[in-house]
């Protein structure tokens, strides 16, 4: 039998044990004190303190004229707190039937674990008060930013969209999400057994709503634009379209348009049709690179003549419609002999084109389309913008040469054309398109201000002066492929395109085609460069017959809304004799031949000093600002000669 222990041993080993015990407890408030204290001390805070976000209002965005194109409202969100609530609650078939929503889709959120679920977010206002008529407790309502664009579809592509969370998926409110956004602010409450949030110190003031963003869009230009695009559509019976409305002194896009469109206040309204939702919302003038076709005729144009290897009048045999380049055929649509460069132009003669074309060289004309901006983005504030595709120069063949004339095997978005075809308006001086002209932050202070922007000289004012004579005879001369472009009041200058369109599953060319037409009006003192694109028409594929028509009903409505004077009737003398009866055969003038009745001279894409010269030797006043080249003129090029010669210059860095 072992002996018992002691009391004394007893009294020492229960000791060690408490001893051991409160050591424990010691260093575990050690470790919850010390080591997880603030851990433990920021999760107390999350429990009894609330931080809560306030999103200001989206700055809205107007057109260059102040009219509102996209503003913010508060709308009331609809949330419940399932545990105040209970998914059985005796009142939910009568808050179904307010929210507009199945019971059982509403029963199923209300199951939900989470403190606190929306039931509805922006709702109708009358659904809010149905809901606060039937007085349930544990459903609440917030009020909420909406965007609202209150004209609708009206320059949708160029707006883009929100999501319920207001911000920005698409347009200009995605380029500039965070100035439109504004600043938002978190605030502090304290949480009630509850969960619910209680402000003991108050509720601040919401932030500042966000900038104003300034577009350069006329929204009545924009109206008539998508208007004659989308009639023009319909009656080729095409798939879609683009047109763009440019300021060639300046590069501020007046308008943009795509057919098909959308609403951007139910941006998914498509979608949920079935539809194909993308293709409409897709900013289709900047996003879809395209084979120009005949238009770039123009580009080729400015080329030769800058270069002085081809006079409007050298003659080149067009093969009577079929020219063999090596292995490779290539056909006029309709067949010519002999032809001069005006009319290769003005009949748009693939042919004649490509022997143009192998005057020039590859290299020289790589260079000047890479000049006038292909195969590079324009820089305009819109995201999505495609740079095209145009290969290295090191990796044409002759035939690549012979097609890049006329328009094949380069590819181009309406955008980039549009900004050339400016470059020949304005007298040779390749300007950056842009949309915003300038952001303004709440107090009115300016954020960003865009001014015009001159990206390079292309060609000289003679050789864009020369291109726009020959681009006249394609709308004013009998047998010209832009006939139908012609207008009563004004000149243009514009040239037609067909272009077959790619077939991206074997790489070859397809049935389908785009017809285009891109001009400039007035021809002599031009003020808006358009430039229209049918998607595959089902009617005629011609560019002259489906995308002119087009081009002369917008430049009609915007020549009215810039308030462009047409010409004054010519006032007959009185004859001191009768006079002699007509010749029965008119000879037409010369394409070449100066305006007969004398105006304002051009000035613009001069020098500084070769516009001075010109001017003081030509008796004018002169006032010059800025610096580089001449951009804009007052009195404008054509008008009509004042008493007093005061010209107003501005100049801008290339």
């Amino acid at each position: 039998m072992t002996p018992g222990r002691s009391p004394q041993a007893r009294m020492l080993a229960v000791a060690g044990v408490f001893v051991g015990l409160f050591a424990l407890i010691a260093l575990r408030a050690v470790d919850l004190a010390i080591f997880r204290g603030p851990e433990l001390a920021r999760m107390a805070a999350a429990q009894h303190r609330a931080r809560i976000e306030l999103t200001p209002h989206r700055g809205p965005i107007v057109d260059r004229n102040g009219e509102a194109l996209a503003l913010s409202l508060d709308m009331p969100s609809i949330y419940a707190r399932p545990r105040e609530l209970g998914a059985q609650d005796p009142g939910l078939p009568a808050l179904a039937a307010a929210l507009h929503v199945p019971v059982k889709d509403l029963r199923a959120k209300l199951s939900s674990r989470q403190p606190f679920i929306w039931l509805k977010r922006q709702a109708q206002p009358r659904e809010a008060e149905a809901v606060e008529r039937l007085g349930i407790h544990g459903v609440y309502t917030v009020a909420e930013g909406h965007r609202f664009y209150p004209h609708n579809t009206l320059a949708a592509h160029v707006l883009g969209f929100v999501g319920i969370d207001s911000q920005g998926l698409e347009g200009v409110e995605r380029r500039f999400e965070r100035v439109i956004r504004g600043q938002a602010r978190d605030i502090e409450a304290d949480r009630d057994a509850h969960g619910q949030a209680m402000f003991t110190g108050g509720v601040q003031a919401m932030p500042d709503e966000g900038s104003r963003v300034e577009l350069t869009l006329d929204a009545g230009i924009q109206d008539a634009t998508e208007r004659e695009l989308a009639e023009g559509v319909a009656a080729a019976r095409a798939v879609g379209g683009a047109a763009v409305v440019l300021d060639p002194a300046t590069g501020e896009v007046l308008a943009l348009a795509n057919v098909p469109t959308y609403d951007p206040n139910e941006p998914d309204a498509g979608h949920r049709a079935g539809r194909h939702w993308r293709d409409r919302v897709r900013n289709r003038a900047i996003t879809d690179p395209y084979e120009p076709g005949s238009t770039f005729k123009a580009i080729l144009a400015a080329a030769v003549i800058e270069e002085g290897v081809v006079k409007p009048t050298d003659m080149f045999f067009c093969e009577n419609g079929r020219w063999q380049v090596g292995k490779w055929p290539i056909h006029d649509s309709h067949p010519h002999g002999w032809l001069s460069f005006a009319e290769v132009i003005q009949y748009s003669s693939n042919i004649g084109a490509s022997k143009v074309a192998e005057r020039l060289g590859a290299e020289r004309y790589y260079r000047y389309l890479r000049a006038f901006g292909f195969g590079q983005r324009t820089g305009i504030e819109l995201p999505g913008e495609t740079p095209g595709i145009m290969r290295p120069v090191g990796s044409w063949a002759r035939i690549d040469l012979a097609v890049h004339s006329f328009g094949q095997g380069v590819s181009v978005t309406p955008v980039q054309m549009a900004a050339a075809f400016g470059a020949i308006a304005n007298g040779g001086v390749l300007m950056r398109p842009f949309v915003v002209r300038r952001i303004l932050d709440p107090s009115g202070a300016v954020v960003l201000e865009n001014a015009p922007v001159a990206v390079r000289r292309v060609v000289s004012a003679r050789a864009a002066a020369t291109v726009t004579t020959l681009l006249r005879r394609v709308v004013e001369e009998k047998g010209g492929t832009g006939e139908k472009a012609r207008l009563d009041d004004f000149p243009v200058a514009g040239k037609t395109g067909t272009a077959q369109k790619v077939n991206l599953r074997t790489g070859g060319y397809s049935s389908k085609r785009i017809g285009s037409f891109i001009g400039f009006v007035p021809a002599d003192r031009p003020r808006v460069v358009i430039a229209v694109l049918i998607d595959e028409p089902g009617t005629s594929s011609y560019g002259g017959v489906v995308a002119a028509p087009v081009f002369r009903s917008i430049a009609n409505t915007v020549l009215k809304r810039l308030g462009v004077a047409g010409p004054l009737p010519a006032v007959p003398p009185v004859p001191a004799a009768p006079p002699a009866p007509l010749p029965v055969r008119v000879q037409r003038a010369s394409a070449d031949a100066a305006p007969a009745v004398p105006g304002t001279p051009s000035f613009l894409g001069l020098s500084r000093r070769e516009a001075l010269t010109r001017a003081r030797a030509s008796g004018w006043d002169v006032e010059v600002t800025g610096v580089g080249y001449v951009s804009a003129q007052t009195p404008a090029p054509g008008a009509p000669l004042a008493t007093e010669r005061r010209l107003a210059l501005r100049l801008v860095r290339p």
